[in-house]
């Protein structure tokens, strides 16, 4: 008799614990009532682009290359974000003109599946909806074009959107306003200063329709007669190669590789038609104020890190990776740190361990286990001519 009275005592101390979560409420909102101030389903998701520092401060009126724009975000995929571990973290800058926060944004056209911690500092869109256990901390807007669920914190500096459903149990804080499509099921703590029923998803944040995708083998395959190949030594095999202001095309990678050392001293652009094993069998430096492009047909199947002329010019524009191929990509296995900026539209990127990238990555999906840290420079999407002004300007002083 003992053991029954417990029991129904230990289930009705469960029942109102339940209860207590999904009736509690902070503000407005909460699992019921949800009373939006107005109706409207043909409002637009707002649009997030924003240009940064270096940018504003530029006086040439030239817009941002093809080959930059893509680096608009500073985690663009195509199609999925799985990580679970300690923490999916963005951060902005100008590696130029310092502070610059707020531009770090994180687009995502599949669906996010997180584990963890995930602190965005900007804007997070995510096209077919958010499924996070932990918390989520954006400093702009956080939007999802799908059903979304929520299992612990979401923190939002300005608005939320869900084109969908949003449900689930913990803390919903929102500095702005609430814009909901479908049903709004949330227990526990929730505050918002107005909610909003309905509103149209703009579409999805990354271009990866394969109208506006880069064709990286084309690109390469155009210079295979238009390079400064005339600036080459006639012999690279177990060569210290030098290479001043050019582009250069090479039909394999292992002209590449049987090089004894690259060095990069201006602009150059390197296009290979081939694939390669790894970017740590190319012993490449580069050298104060220079900027390598490695356009690679195919994929380069361990992504590490490059060298420096020292470790204050690790600049995040100095380097940048443009892969055409299909497959995966493992750029972190421990701890890692990588500097520069990664276009792989149809490659999936896998990291395990700590991963810490200063610079901007363009993928299918990606996939981790551990720690990723983005620190997104704002420099790299401006033109050079803009680069070019602002080291002048400086010189001068």
């Amino acid at each position: 008799m003992r053991k029954s009275a417990c029991r129904v005592s230990v289930w009705f101390v469960l029942a109102l614990l339940l209860l207590a979560m999904w009736t509690a409420c902070d503000g407005v909102g909460g699992v019921n009532p949800w009373n939006p101030v107005d109706e409207d389903y043909s409002r637009p998701s707002p649009d997030l682009t924003a240009e940064g520092a270096l940018l504003n401060e530029c006086t040439e009126p030239s817009s941002p290359l093809p080959e930059d724009q893509v680096f608009e975000y500073a985690v663009c995929l195509c199609g999925d974000l799985q990580e679970v571990g300690h923490g999916f973290v963005t951060r902005s800058s100008s590696w130029l003109l310092g502070p610059d926060s707020g531009l770090a944004s994180v687009g995502i056209n599949g669906e996010m599946h997180s584990v963890g911690e995930s602190d965005v500092d900007g804007h997070l869109n995510v096209a077919n909806g958010l499924r996070a256990t932990g918390q989520i901390t954006t400093q702009g807007d956080l939007i999802a074009g799908d059903d979304s669920r929520i299992t612990g914190t979401w923190s939002v500096g300005r608005d939320l959107w869900v084109d969908g459903d949003l449900e689930g149990v913990g803390t919903l804080m929102v500095d702005g306003d609430l814009y909901v499509s479908g049903d709004f099921r949330v227990g526990g703590t929730v505050a918002y200063r107005q909610g909003h029923q309905g509103f149209t998803y703009r579409g999805l944040p990354c271009d990866c329709s394969p109208d506006r995708l880069l064709d990286v083998p084309q690109i390469i395959a155009a210079h295979a007669e238009d390079n400064d190949n005339h600036l080459l030594p006639r012999t690279i095999a177990s060569s210290d190669l030098v290479l001043d202001a050019g582009v250069y095309y090479f039909s394999s990678s292992d002209d590449l590789v049987d090089a004894r050392s690259i060095t990069v001293r201006d602009r150059v652009e390197i296009y290979v038609d081939d694939d390669i094993e790894t970017v740590g069998s190319l012993d490449i430096q580069i050298e104060h104020g220079a900027e390598l492009e490695l356009w690679v047909s195919g994929i380069i199947h361990t992504v590490g890190n490059l060298s420096f002329s020292s470790e204050d010019d690790r600049r995040p524009r100095a380097f940048k990776l443009y892969m055409g191929g299909e497959g995966s990509a493992l750029v972190s296995v421990g701890d890692a740190f990588f500097v520069g900026s990664i276009y792989a539209p149809e490659v999936d990127i896998q990291y395990v361990g700590s991963l810490e990238v200063h610079g901007a990555l363009f993928a299918n999906n990606l996939h981790g286990t551990g720690d990723l840290m983005v620190y997104y420079d704002t420099d790299i999407v401006a033109p050079d001519p803009c680069v070019d002004e602002h080291l002048m300007k400086r010189a001068g002083e």
